[in-house]
């Protein structure tokens, strides 16, 4: 299985904290799927820093055994991250660095283009890069996490949703988090799924999660904590869980089950990874 996983390395600025700590989205599901498709998998990791952290990335990677492509640009992106007293994580201060200069090299399309999976990130701060991902080719599966779908995660806070989610039929998996009161939009996602040839999967956080494929929709609820300390990074660690479980043995269910269980166990620890 050879995961590929492109888009985004980040510096997660916690107010309060003195240093950053390494994160991302897409670096955040690399770290995490290495742990969840075991070590038979390849996890490849392609994107851009700055030089001042390019080593600190690197050196993470290559400890966790992540083969990974990591062009140096003008500076590695940047976003600030405010926790409120329930653990739940909310952005400000975001700066995509290099990365709506880099071009994908043609060493990093072969990646993508021999991939089993490619998992890329949409939120509207980098939508002209998004946009040139997902028309490189590849002949594996295409998994986009449409990360700002409810505002909460975008800078800006408006969100088209007609315009976030239009790309969702070059997607084989779109992946989906949402508040758990946000039932208009889950209503709205649950409809567009009617029409997906693939797969929609929902998060809600303690609402649980769902996955809709072939007109079938599966429900799991959240696994209760005793105590939410950090969301941030929570459904970078589902959606890795979810999909290992998804693509070894098909079984919606027993993924939801997985991304659940996982999910619930780092939000209780401070950090996205």
């Amino acid at each position: 299985m050879k995961v590929v996983c492109v888009g985004e390395c980040c510096l997660d600025v916690y107010e309060g904290e003195a240093a950053p700590r390494l994160g991302g989205i897409t670096f955040n599901f690399a770290i995490h799927a290495r742990r969840a498709f075991g070590p038979e998998a390849e996890i490849h990791l392609l994107s851009t820093v700055g030089e001042d952290a390019y080593h600190l990335f690197a050196q993470r990677l290559d400890g966790a055994g992540i083969h990974h492509d990591l062009k140096i640009g003008p500076r590695t992106p940047s976003i600030g991250i405010r926790l409120d007293e329930q653990g739940d994580r909310s952005f400000y201060k975001y700066d995509p660095g290099g990365l709506l200069d880099w071009q994908p090299s043609l060493a990093q399309q072969r990646i993508i283009a021999d991939a089993d999976l490619v998992v890329l990130t949409r939120y509207q701060e980098i939508e002209p890069l998004f946009n040139t991902l997902l028309q490189l080719p590849t002949r594996g599966k295409r998994v986009v996490d449409f990360a700002d779908i409810a505002g909460a995660s975008s800078i800006t806070g408006s969100i088209d949703v007609t315009r976030t989610v239009a790309a969702h039929h070059h997607a084989d998996v779109c992946i989906f988090g949402i508040p758990s009161t946000a039932d208009t939009l889950d209503r709205h996602l649950v409809a567009l799924a009617d029409e997906h040839n693939g797969m929609f999967v929902i998060t809600r956080g303690e609402a649980g999660a769902k996955a809709i494929a072939q007109g079938i929709t599966y429900v799991e609820p959240a696994v209760p904590v005793p105590e939410v300390v950090d969301t941030t990074g929570a459904g970078d660690c589902f959606a890795a869980h979810f999909l290992s479980e998804w693509s070894q043995s098909g079984d919606l269910q027993q993924a939801l089950v997985k991304g659940c269980a996982a999910a619930s166990d780092i939000v209780q620890r401070l950090g996205a990874n």
